[in-house]
């Protein structure tokens, strides 16, 4: 004898609920992103442009040092320490290639920019072939001048040519200046350097070398960390795409 089939129990959520899966579907739907089951979300992971570190840890005290940032065999950049005169030591940052760049201030100036972890990189700044970074004058007294001298980790920003196309880069660098009985010392340890293999695309300074500069960005449209803040994250949306 076979028993009567149970009666299937529905179950009524709330408008408020309702209402708010329905704004998670909205956010997915512009986000181009699945739904899966009730409020469950799939964001598709967008390809990323990569940044490539080279660590170096080169301490040199005269003589130069050559940086080929994308380890093609063709040199970049060079920094070189020399005696512009017997009591003058100077270290320069210059580019190897008539369509390479150190980062610069103005036209009136060739100093290059000294810039601390996080600054951009990248198209609409000036870039200069030669730069002076730091410079010791041990004649009367001592003279320590130059935007790199003695202030810790700071970084080049560099822009160098690929087939034809533009590349954007930084090169870590510390500094250490002293003059004693008339004589100039300068101590230059290059600690890396990196690139963004994507032409025409900037980067931050330390980005790609965690040590240097970790970012720490907002959860971007599209992610779950997004939908997640429910309603305000349609807002959030339309601001990114403004």
């Amino acid at each position: 004898m076979s028993s009567a089939p149970s009666s299937r129990k529905t179950f009524k959520i709330s408008d408020s609920l309702n209402r708010q899966l329905n704004t998670y579907a909205q956010v997915a739907s512009a986000a181009g992103v699945g739904v899966l089951g009730v409020g469950l979300l799939a964001a598709t992971p967008s390809a990323d442009a990569e940044v490539v570190f080279t660590p170096a840890n080169t301490t040199f005290t005269s003589g130069s040092v050559f940086i080929d940032l994308n380890h093609d065999g063709i040199n970049d950049f060079v920094l070189s320490i020399f005696n512009f005169a017997a009591s003058d030591k100077r270290l320069d940052a210059d580019a190897v290639g008539h369509q390479n760049g150190v980062l610069g201030y103005d036209l009136s100036s060739y100093g290059p920019q000294v810039l601390k972890a996080g600054y951009r990189v990248g198209p609409g700044g000036m870039f200069f072939p030669v730069g002076l970074a730091a410079n010791v004058a041990a004649t009367n007294g001592s003279v320590i001048s130059g935007p790199f001298p003695n202030v810790g980790i700071r970084f080049l920003g560099l822009k160098f040519n690929i087939d034809g196309q533009a590349h954007y880069g930084w090169a870590a660098l510390n500094v250490k200046a002293r003059a004693h009985d008339h004589i100039p010392d300068l101590r230059v340890t290059l600690l890396g350097y990196a690139y963004e293999t994507v032409a025409d695309r900037g980067l931050r300074a330390g980005e790609g070398a965690p040590q240097f500069y970790e970012s720490k960005a907002d959860p971007q449209p599209g992610t779950l960390g997004v939908l997640a803040l429910g309603a305000p994250a349609l807002n959030l949306w339309r601001r990114e795409d403004d």
